[in-house]
């Protein structure tokens, strides 16, 4: 792709006293099926400068202050290395919106634990098409399908205040960890057999909250994102799944987000990774309409 003249972040990076703050955690190294997602993050930042610096519906991102910390290294085991990458996010001032690209998901140890660090209190949105709640998973405790239950180790979250959307691939373990802790799951099929009632589901539980996204793209139909760790079928549409961020989040706070399990050598014309960006400008446009919609409230009125 030709991307000559233009430039990564659709040119908002820059600035003091940032809006957005991006970081890198280019491991895989708790893949057990198809590894690559640890040059995620480079692919990522270089078709970003394909991206215009417009949402979907015509609001522009002008002005969004964007800075891009680099790539953080978690090591040769995430096991041993989780903690220099949270120490790192944690340090980012709480006034700006975090967002980590993936490498695998056990990547989101270090993000969850630095985003409790940075906002107490914290509600997280799992979007995947997997919970990753077992304690052992395919050979080991440290594996993808063990990383939230390892993110909520390291990061002290209450479970009950996870929300997991997308699911459809599951162990009975991670369904008796979700029953008895009071979980709320709501599966791709829900979802799909009526977006707006899953949508408020979420959003009930999410009211008033801080939350963080942890977004898999996986959750996503091979269909529009075949380069992935972990293709599973029966999947969210993009569409679906923009949807479905922007109405179950509307009426909490988002303060980060982290894209993960994006595989560039197993991509088809870099679709996956497209779409994974896609993700990312959206939301920041929610997170910019609601700090300038805060701007106009009205002192005493919600």
């Amino acid at each position: 792709m030709n991307l000559d003249g233009l430039r990564r972040w659709a040119g908002l990076a820059g600035g003091s006293s940032p809006d957005v703050v991006v970081a890198g955690i280019p491991y895989d190294g708790s893949a057990v099926y198809r590894r690559g997602a640890a040059v995620a993050p480079e692919r990522i930042r270089q078709l970003s400068a394909a991206m215009p610096p417009v949402t979907e519906e015509g609001h522009l991102l002008t002005g969004l202050r964007v800075q891009d910390l680099g790539d953080l290294e978690a090591g040769d085991e995430i096991e041993g290395g989780w903690m220099g990458p949270m120490e790192r996010l944690a340090q980012v001032a709480s006034e700006a919106f975090l967002t980590v690209l993936g490498g695998d998901h056990c990547t989101a140890i270090s993000t969850l634990a630095a985003q409790a660090r940075r906002h107490p209190g914290l509600s997280v949105l799992w979007v995947d098409a997997h919970p990753d709640l077992c304690d052992f998973s395919r050979g080991g405790h440290w594996t993808c399908g063990c990383a939230l239950r390892r993110a909520l180790d390291a990061s002290g979250i209450e479970p009950s205040r996870v929300v997991i959307a997308g699911g459809r691939d599951y162990d009975p373990e991670e369904l008796e960890f979700i029953a008895a802790n009071g979980m709320l799951l709501v599966s791709s099929a829900e979802i799909d057999r009526d977006l707006p009632a899953a949508a408020r589901k979420i959003s009930e539980r999410l009211a008033g909250h801080k939350v963080h996204v942890s977004f898999d793209i996986d959750v996503l139909d091979p269909a529009f994102a075949p380069g992935t760790e972990i293709p599973s079928a029966g999947g969210l549409s993009s569409r679906q799944a923009l949807e479905l961020l922007r109405a179950a989040t509307d009426r909490s706070r988002l303060v980060g987000l982290d894209v993960v399990e994006v595989s560039p050598p197993s991509d088809n014309g870099d679709i996956t990774t497209f779409a994974a960006l896609k993700v990312i400008f959206e939301v920041w446009g929610m997170v910019k309409s609601a700090r300038e919609a805060s701007l106009f409230q009205v002192p005493g009125k919600r």
